[in-house]
């Protein structure tokens, strides 16, 4: 057995026994498994952490006991080789020697010597599959449920992994009729969840399609089976009737079980009268194989099957098809009538070829589109036929492909108005769109002194049927464009010049196409996909126009509900060539303003601006804006380039000089600013202000008390004469700020100019908290919500939670699970397994679910446990410690409070837990397509899980020390009473084939909404009110500072109240959208609804924020000069109704006060 070398615990103990040894002690099973686990590893080694996960299985052992044992496996290295690992492990294991000499060296490991660790569990001890045991209780192979499951996934809700009615529907096509499907649907939904999971499918198939002939017939009584009883009642047998139209003399179903038809009695009338039910069965023979997978078991049942689905979906009204060559169709059903295996599809013979397509080796751009391939040219109807897409995908799974690309040709039916002769067909030859996009070279300094070229980008085959809309959102999700800025053009010309901008979302492509005036036989069209800069801001095509003073053509212009706007004053759009979105809807709000753009638009004023100082940055602004206005007053240009505006504002302005995203609302105010200095500077050069009140005089007169509406209006006289412009006229506003004293409610007031109006909107101190209450009888879980202060606590929300759910507060515990099923941990002192009504809720993790648990009526603090179910997941692999091998620890479903009275036996803790779980216990497990039974799912013989006793994370025991490798010690189920250590959480763990067979997730998932979720979800994201806005803008706020009341005699806090005391002819709200969220680390949006009094003002103009704080997009709603709103988007501008208008995304709003006379 070779040679023991023991040396001092300094050093590692040689191998005791050989590699070659050691496979003498092992089967070769055992080798090979053990072998091809140390395969797994990259480096043909094991390191110290790899060891610590792969062959300690990640247990908590003491540092410096898996380092002694790493030296051990390793004999001093720094990685553990095969044949070390393998004489190390079987000595460990299996040979008494090793193991004594061992345990005499290192005594830490002396437990060892009543049960050394196992080698490797037996495969089949340690793994029962999913497969293996849907296999059991069915009559498919393990093969045919492996196969099902990978059909399934590609048509489930992946992420829920369930069939819900929409994914049902889709999978089969449209190609039964609708009350049908949705019977038969009900008839696989056992648990009348709304959702088919996977066993649900497997076992229906098995029960439908596998089996003896009479089971299957019996199956389809349960179709009109409505209250799922399995029996049939005379209202459910004469809806049967009449489905089938059964003449009276032929109902002659037997009614064996009390006075209804049992599934059997169904099953011998329809063998009697099968031509009745011939149609129905063989629908759900098609379903079963075309359309959910299950592959036919002979070569005559799926000529049968195929045959049959043809022929009844030949005629159906389906909006898509697959194109099949006629010889390969031909081919197939010989080959099955003389039970053959088919060949695989082969579409060679209608291929067309890729000469002159799009992606062909002269431009090389991939396609984004889900096919790319031709057909030939000319087809005729003999050439092809048309299958239905579940039928095209059946023949793939059962026979594959001989091309292997390009072999697909899916094809829509559209109406007659996207052919010539206006007669609904085929669409055989849809479009081949080639996308241009910008060069992305830029010169060497980074500046943009050329309009870019464009180059082949991507390549689609898509239907002219598609909008505009559909595109963009395919070519952003191919090309990975994510949510940055992106549209199209239509290239018009060759040469790159006179493109439009596809606007019109709504806009198919057939429309485009037929603009072009080309024939039907070219169905090639050209379209540049323009992404805006990310670093600038810049759209390249409207630097392009900026650059060239070319126009840009929007398409929504060209049709005839906006051609009218050609020619509109103000009715023009501004190219963006920066950064400059904020610019643009600036400018476009503030031009509304009908009495400032007017005042501008006439030439004496703006002579009088020029005779005062035409050299002032101000002055210069101004004129250049009064020049943008009366180009886009002309309107003889769809869009301009405000390039000498924004020259102006570089040059006149240190904060926007650059060409960043700025706020739009720091703009406005920068630009009325510039206008106010201006009208104000060229008023006092041409009359001169009175002279000023002697400051003594001033003081004398402040001496006097003065009410606030006194001071009020002195504030503004003074004001006036001091900022005398038509800005001030029009835009400038008063506040009152009042301090008042907390202790002797004295105050006092100053009064404050405004031109725009800075509301906070919708953000309140509050969070949302959801809580799902369990009660202890097992009934469904109810879940409420709450909106409460953000250093709210635990204690609060148990009082809330108590409240609302009638349980007392002494008997409800707050858990709190992570998004990956663990529990939130307590305090490792304390003792309780209760959250500390101290601990705040902002300190649980996001998208963790929180949880109230109804706890025994006559348990103390101490005398309950939180359980939870866990599955210990055995992976279809090699493992190397025996004891370890089922070291993936999955935590789910519902936790459970566990009573632990004084004379409490084990019988009763698994009692108790049963009891909590019968609502979601399937006691009758698909008794119509079992032919097993497994022994761990009778009640009488056991239960079908274990109770053990574990750590505060559910992985391992709370009991054993780390070196046994347990993973919880069992609770036996008898009556002997039971002993539950302090701080000992309990696990359920489930036997593998009653989890897959008796535990229905569906159920355990089941949770009703108390009316206060809708209610606190409403209001938590509720858009706001301009009212609400004001309100807050209104409500008192405690400084911090102390100050000295003259009532009071000494310093005291103060609140500070800011009301409105006076409003502008003119109106500029500006929305504080954006705050702060310190539990998410991001800032937040809150949506706004504007909803003022329509009696005294009335919204001429918004400015819309769409993105983040730091980027995003600006655009601008307006009233034409018609009382039409108009949509600004930079260039862009179109007509659209009051509807519209996204008043949700608003940033800043102008209103206009309507006097009343």
């Amino acid at each position: 057995m070779g040679n023991t070398i023991l040396t001092g615990r300094s050093n590692a103990i040689a191998p005791i026994i050989s590699a070659e040894d050691a496979r003498t002690h092992i089967t070769e099973e055992e080798y090979r498994r053990i072998r091809q686990a140390f395969q797994r590893f990259k480096n043909g080694c094991i390191d110290y952490d790899e060891f610590c996960y792969h062959v300690l299985g990640g247990a908590q052992i003491p540092e410096d006991k898996r380092r002694l044992l790493f030296s051990f496996f390793s004999h001093g290295a720094e990685t553990i080789s095969f044949d070390n690992l393998l004489s190390s492990l079987v000595g460990l294991c299996r040979v008494e020697e090793v193991q004594s000499r061992f345990i005499e060296e290192y005594h830490e490991f002396a437990s060892w010597g009543l049960s050394p660790p196992k080698l490797t569990i037996p495969l089949n001890d340690s793994y029962i599959s999913f497969y293996e045991v849907m296999s059991y209780v069915t009559h498919l192979s393990v093969k045919e449920v492996i196969e099902l499951e990978k059909v399934f996934a590609t048509i489930s809700d992946r992420a829920v992994c369930k069939l819900n009615v929409e994914k049902w529907k889709q999978a089969l096509g449209g190609c039964f009729p609708d009350t049908y499907a949705e019977r038969l649907f009900a008839v696989f939904d056992e648990n009348r969840d709304c959702q088919i999971d996977f066993r649900e499918l497997v076992c229906t198939l098995s029960a439908l399609c596998r089996g003896p002939h009479p089971g299957r017939i019996s199956q389809l009584a349960r179709i009109w089976d409505v209250d799922c009883d399995k029996l049939l009642s005379d209202e459910e047998l004469s809806n049967m009737y009449a489905d089938l139209g059964v003449p009276v003399e032929h109902q002659t179903v037997t009614k064996s079980a009390n006075g209804k038809a049992a599934l059997v009695d169904f099953g011998i009338w329809a063998q009697e009268n099968e031509r009745y039910i011939a149609k129905y069965y063989s629908m759900a023979l098609q379903i079963g194989h075309i359309c959910l997978g299950l592959r036919p078991e002979s070569k005559k049942m799926e000529l049968q099957v195929v045959n049959e689905f043809e022929s009844r979906a030949s005629e159906l009204p389906l909006s898509e098809w697959n194109i099949v060559a006629s010889g390969w169709h031909s081919e197939y059903r010989t080959l099955l009538e003389a039970e053959r295996t088919p060949n695989p599809i082969d579409n060679s013979g209608i291929k067309g070829t890729r000469e002159d397509s799009w992606t062909s080796r002269l431009l090389q751009v991939a396609c984004i589109s889900a096919e790319s391939a031709r057909l030939k040219p000319d087809l005729l109807p003999m050439d092809y036929i048309r299958v239905p897409v579940p039928l095209w995908r059946a023949w793939l799974r059962w026979h594959g492909c001989a091309l292997t690309v390009d072999s697909q040709f899916t094809r829509k039916y559209l109406d007659g108005e996207f052919f010539e002769d206006n007669k609904p067909s085929l669409e055989l030859y849809p479009l081949e769109i080639l996308f241009l996009g910008h060069d992305r070279k830029k010169s060497h300094d980074g500046t943009e002194t050329t309009p870019r070229s464009l180059t082949p980008w991507a390549c689609a085959q898509v239907s002219r049927s598609m909008t505009v809309d559909e595109l963009l959102a395919l070519c952003k999700t191919e090309l990975r464009l994510g949510d940055g800025d992106a549209r199209l053009w239509q290239v018009v010309k060759e040469n790159e010049e006179g493109n439009v901008l596809l606007d019109d979302g709504n806009q198919n492509l057939h429309q485009l196409y037929t603009a072009l005036g080309k024939t039907k036989k070219v169905n090639k069209m050209k379209l540049l996909l323009e992404v805006r800069e990310r670093g600038t801001g810049v759209w390249p095509e409207e630097l392009r126009a900026s650059l060239s003073g070319k126009q840009i053509t929007a398409a929504s212009t060209l049709s005839s509900s906006n051609a009218q706007l050609s020619g509109r004053p103000g009715a023009v759009g501004l190219v963006n060539y920066g950064n400059f979105c904020y610019r643009n809807a600036g400018i476009q709000c503030l031009a509304r303003v009908s009495p400032l753009t007017q005042y501008l638009l006439e030439d004496e004023h703006l002579d009088e601006l020029k005779k005062a100082n035409t050299k002032r940055r101000d002055v210069e602004t101004t004129i250049e804006y009064a020049k943008l206005l009366r180009e886009m007053w002309a309107a003889k240009k769809k869009n301009i380039a405000p390039n000498d505006f924004n020259d102006a504002i570089r040059m006149n302005s240190d904060m926007f000089e650059c060409s960043e995203q700025h706020d739009c609302q720091e703009f406005v105010a920068f630009l009325l600013d510039q206008l106010h200095t201006s009208m104000y500077e060229a008023n006092k050069t041409l009359h001169p202000p009175p002279p000023a009140i002697d400051p003594k005089k001033e003081e004398e007169n402040h001496e006097i008390e003065e009410t606030d509406e006194e001071k009020a209006e002195r504030s503004w006289t003074e004001y006036e004469k001091q900022n005398e412009s038509l800005v001030t006229q029009l835009f400038t506003g008063q506040l009152r700020s009042r301090l008042v004293c907390r202790t002797c409610q004295s105050s006092s007031s100053v009064f404050e100019p405004f031109t725009s109006l800075s509301l906070p909107i919708g953000f309140e101190d509050v969070d949302l908290y959801q809580v799902i209450v369990v009660h202890r009888d097992g009934r469904i879980p109810r879940r409420y919500g709450f909106r409460l202060s953000r250093d709210s606590k635990i204690g609060h929300l148990r009082e809330v939670v108590a409240a609302s759910s009638g349980i007392s507060m002494s008997h409800i515990t707050i858990q709190c699970m992570s998004s990956k099923g663990t529990l939130m941990s307590r305090s490792p002192n304390h003792r309780s397994s209760n959250l500390r009504d101290e601990l705040p809720l902002s300190s649980f993790p996001s998208g963790a679910r929180l949880y109230a648990l109804e706890l025994p009526e006559s348990t103390g603090e101490d005398e309950w446990r939180v359980a939870m179910h866990r599955k210990l997941q055995y992976n279809h692999e090699p493992h190397i410690l025996g004891s370890t091998a089922g070291f993936i620890v999955s935590r789910f479903g519902l936790p459970l409070i566990v009573g632990l009275d004084e004379h409490v036996t084990g019988k009763k803790l698994y009692e108790d837990v049963m009891y909590q779980m019968h609502r979601f216990m399937e006691h009758s497990v698909n008794s119509f397509s079992s032919r097993a039974h497994d022994p761990c799912e009778d009640d009488a013989s056991g239960f079908p899980f274990t109770l053990c006793l574990v750590d505060q994370n559910y992985e391992w025991c709370g009991q054993c020390p780390a070196l046994r490798f347990c993973r919880g010690c069992p609770i036996r189920p008898d009556d002997n009473k039971v002993f539950i250590p302090a701080n000992s959480p309990i696990a359920v763990d489930w036997f593998p084939i009653a989890l897959y067979l008796r535990y229905n997730h569906s159920e355990e998932q089941a949770c009703e909404d108390d009316p206060s979720v809708a209610e606190t979800w409403s209001r938590h994201f509720a858009p706001s009110s301009l009212e609400h806005c004001i309100e807050k803008f209104s409500c008192p706020e405690t400084l911090d500072a102390a100050i000295q009341c003259d009532r009071c005699e000494k310093k005291t806090t103060r609140d500070k109240v800011m009301t409105i005391w006076k409003l502008p002819k003119y109106l500029i709200i500006h929305l504080k959208r954006f705050e702060f969220l310190r539990e998410q680390g991001r800032m937040g949006k809150s949506p706004f609804v504007d909803k003022p009094d329509g009696n005294t003002y009335e919204c001429i103009a918004l400015a819309n924020h769409y993105g983040q704080l730091s980027c995003g997009h600006f655009i601008a709603y307006a009233k034409s000069n018609e009382d039409k709103w108009l949509l600004l988007n930079d260039c862009s501008v179109r007509e659209v109704s009051e509807e519209e208008v996204d008043k949700q995304g608003a940033y800043l709003l102008f209103y206009e006060r309507k006097d009343v006379k």
